[in-house]
């Protein structure tokens, strides 16, 4: 993501200003999950250094500032609360990849075996998918709601695929050895659930803006 200036930054409308939000904080996710990629990789300096940018990006705490000074004094399409409460669903995304990256980063894990690995890339593939189909929806909220509609529903539905592949790595990983290190299984363990709370975030957040096109337009 390149660097904004204030003058840019100042001249944005609040859609400008959702999208690029919404821009940056993709971005930290496609960050966070090619940085689990690393880790399945055994690639530890990368796995840290896409881990630690999710930690450090602050060029979203300007562009809130800016969202935050204008919202009160713009028209827009639908209530200013509803598109607080947008803005805010966004914001959370930052502070739960924020809080895995910290988490993902107390140790290291060895993955026990190249299925385990398959699954693992799977999840994170649909996670890559729905991340993105999710920024795509911020984007269409202020010129096609319906369209933004029908995108939330492929993120649903992608998000209950990965919901079955959860399954299956919990089964593999509570069926090894029980030799297995306790702290590299509890670790494990964890990411599943992390990745998983994330699609879970992007899955609720569709679902918000479904409502929106359900509040404000008529379908057919």
């Amino acid at each position: 993501m390149k660097e904004i200036d204030e003058k840019e930054l100042n001249k944005l409308n609040i859609d400008d200003l959702t999208h690029l939000f919404m821009e940056v904080i993709n971005e930290q996710n496609l960050k966070l999950i090619q940085g689990i990629e690393f880790l399945v990789e055994e690639k530890f300096e990368n796995f840290k250094k896409n881990l630690q940018y999710v930690i450090d990006a602050d060029a979203e705490v300007r562009i809130k500032k800016r969202f935050e000074s204008k919202i009160f004094k713009s028209k827009l399409m639908f209530s200013k609360s509803d598109r607080l409460k947008l803005f805010t669903k966004i914001n959370d995304i930052k502070n739960i990849g924020e809080f895995i990256a910290n988490k993902l980063l107390l140790y290291r894990a060895v993955f026990p075996d190249e299925k385990f690995k398959l699954h693992i890339r799977s999840i994170l593939k649909s996670l890559k998918v729905i991340s993105n189909e999710l920024s795509e929806a911020v984007k269409l909220i202020g010129t096609d709601l319906s369209k933004a509609h029908d995108i939330c529903e492929d993120i649903k539905e992608e998000r209950r695929k990965m919901r079955e592949e959860e399954w299956q790595l919990l089964n593999r990983l509570y069926n090894y050895d029980m030799d297995y290190l306790s702290r590299t299984f509890i670790y494990l363990k964890e990411l599943i659930e992390s990745i998983m709370m994330l699609a879970d975030h992007i899955k609720n957040f569709a679902e918000s803006i479904q409502f929106l096109a359900t509040k404000y337009l008529v379908f057919d």
